[in-house]
C-alpha cells in the first residue's frame, strides 16, 4: 500500500514504549512514517528504530512523601491512588500533549492514530483532526471491568468515582455520552498471544490478539552457565520503581543456603543495595536488562508485568510473580491458571514462601513442559507483523470515518 503517516501515543513507561518499538519499526520497514510523542528518556531509543520522536516536556508532579509509602500488595491504596491521583494525572498529560502537538499534527495530519487505553491525547487529537483511531494495548482486554483478581471481575469504587470526571473531561472536546473509561475502537490490537488472554472467545472481531511484539534479540554474553559451580540461575527483577533494600534482604534470606546462583536486577532508583553484604552466589546488576540474562536463566522472579512475563516465557523461563499492584496480580493469576509459573502475593510475603515457589518452578516437570509449549508458540508468533497487517488492512478498508 502507499506510505501513510501513523502517529503513536503510549504511556511513558518502559513496558509501554519499548513494547511498541518493534511495531513501529515494522511499519517503517514497510515505508510508513511513524511519529511518536515521547519524553527525553525514550526519544533516543525511538529514533534508533527510525521513529520520528516528538520530544515533549511532560508535566511533573510532586506529592507528599507519605502518599508514596504504602504496604506492598495494599490494593485499597492502589485504587485510591489510581482514582484520585493517577487518573487526573492522565487528564493533565492529555491537556499538555494536545496543547503542544495540536499545531504539528494539523500541519502533518496522520492517516491513523494508535493510542493506548487511558492515553486520552490520542483519542482527542483523532477526533479534532477527523482521523481514524486504533487502540494499541500491552495488557489484557477487559469486558467492562477494570481488572480480574483471583478469577473475579471487579471495578473498584475509586475507579467508578473517577469515571464521571473522565466523561466530563471528554465532553470538553466534543465527545458525547458516558462510560468513556470502557471505550473501544473499531480496531483494538493487543500485544499478547491469544492463548494468554483469558475468556478470549468472548471478544468480537474488533479485538485482535497478535502476540508479542519483541524480537527476542539479545546481546547477552555467557553469564554463569559456564561458571565453575554450575548452579542454576535465578533472575530476580526488582522493578524500576522500587527503592530501599527490603526486597533484596528478603531474597538473600530466601536463597542464602539455596543451590541457585542469584542475579538481582535492582530498580533504577535504588542505590542502597550496594551496602548489603551478599552471599557468594549473589550478584547485583543495575545497568542490565532482563533480556541479557534470560537466555541463561532457569527461573525468573518479577513483579508480574505483562511484557516482562511474556519475555520470560519467550525464553522458556518459568515465572514466579510477586505482584506489586492489581494489574500485575491478574497476570500472576493467569500464570498459575495456565500452569506456567507461580504467584506469591506481595502482602505478607515471606522468604520461605518465595523459596518454595522458586523451587517448584525450577523442579516441577509439568510446569517446565507447559512453559516449553508456550515458548514454542511465542517463538512462532509474529506480533509486530500481524499488528502492522491489521493496521494496513484497517486503512485499506477505508475505516477513516472519524
Amino acid at each position: 500500500m502507499k506510505p501513510r503517516h501513523i502517529a503513536v501515543f503510549t504511556h511513558m513507561a518502559a513496558g509501554h514504549v519499548l513494547t511498541s518499538i518493534d511495531v513501529c519499526a515494522e511499519l517503517i520497514r514497510r515505508g510508513h512514517r511513524v511519529t511518536f510523542p515521547a519524553n527525553d528518556f525514550f526519544s533516543a531509543k525511538l529514533r534508533g528504530a527510525g521513529v520520528e520522536a516528538l520530544e515533549l516536556e511532560f508535566p511533573k508532579f510532586s506529592y507528599p512523601t507519605k502518599l508514596l509509602q504504602h504496604t506492598p500488595g495494599d490494593d485499597s491504596f492502589f485504587w485510591r491512588y489510581f482514582g484520585s491521583v493517577d487518573g487526573p494525572m492522565c487528564l493533565m498529560n492529555a491537556l499538555s500533549v494536545v496543547g503542544e502537538l495540536g499545531e504539528f499534527y494539523e500541519a502533518n495530519p496522520p492517516d491513523v492514530i494508535l493510542h493506548e487505553w487511558f492515553n486520552f491525547a490520542g483519542r482527542i487529537l483523532a477526533k479534532h483532526l477527523r482521523r481514524p483511531a486504533v487502540q494499541l494495548s500491552t495488557h489484557f482486554a477487559h469486558h467492562k471491568s477494570m481488572v480480574r483478581l483471583n478469577g473475579m471481575y471487579t471495578t473498584p469504587r475509586p475507579v467508578l468515582e473517577f469515571s464521571p470526571m473522565l466523561d466530563n473531561f471528554m465532553s470538553m472536546f466534543g465527545f458525547q455520552g458516558t462510560g468513556h473509561i470502557w471505550h473501544a475502537e473499531p480496531l483494538n490490537i493487543f500485544l499478547l498471544p491469544r492463548d494468554f488472554q483469558y475468556d478470549v472467545d468472548s471478544f468480537d472481531s474488533r479485538f485482535k490478539f497478535v502476540g508479542v511484539a519483541f524480537s527476542g534479540r539479545s546481546n547477552a554474553t555467557p553469564l554463569r552457565k559456564n561458571s565453575d559451580d554450575g548452579r542454576p540461575i535465578v533472575l530476580i527483577s526488582e522493578g524500576s520503581g522500587s527503592t530501599g533494600d527490603r526486597f533484596l534482604k528478603l531474597c538473600i534470606e530466601a536463597f542464602a543456603d539455596s543451590p541457585y546462583h542469584v542475579v538481582f536486577l535492582t530498580g533504577v532508583s535504588n542505590e542502597e543495595g550496594s551496602s548489603v553484604v551478599l552471599p557468594r552466589h549473589f550478584e547485583i546488576r543495575r545497568d542490565t536488562s532482563n533480556r541479557e540474562i534470560l537466555p541463561f536463566a532457569d527461573v525468573a522472579v518479577s513483579q508480574g508485568g505483562m511484557q516482562t512475563t511474556l519475555e520470560c516465557l519467550y525464553h522458556g523461563v518459568p515465572v514466579v510473580a510477586v505482584p506489586s499492584m492489581p494489574f500485575n496480580s491478574e497476570v500472576a493469576f493467569r500464570l498459575t491458571e495456565l500452569g506456567v509459573g507461580g504467584h506469591v502475593p506481595g502482602r505478607g510475603m515471606t522468604p520461605l514462601a518465595l523459596r518454595m515457589a522458586v523451587d517448584t518452578a525450577s523442579m516441577d516437570d509439568a510446569i517446565r513442559s507447559r512453559v516449553s509449549r508456550m515458548q514454542d508458540h511465542l517463538k512462532r508468533n509474529r506480533g509486530a507483523e500481524l499488528a502492522s497487517d491489521a493496521i494496513e488492512e484497517f486503512l485499506e478498508r477505508g475505516n477513516a470515518a472519524a
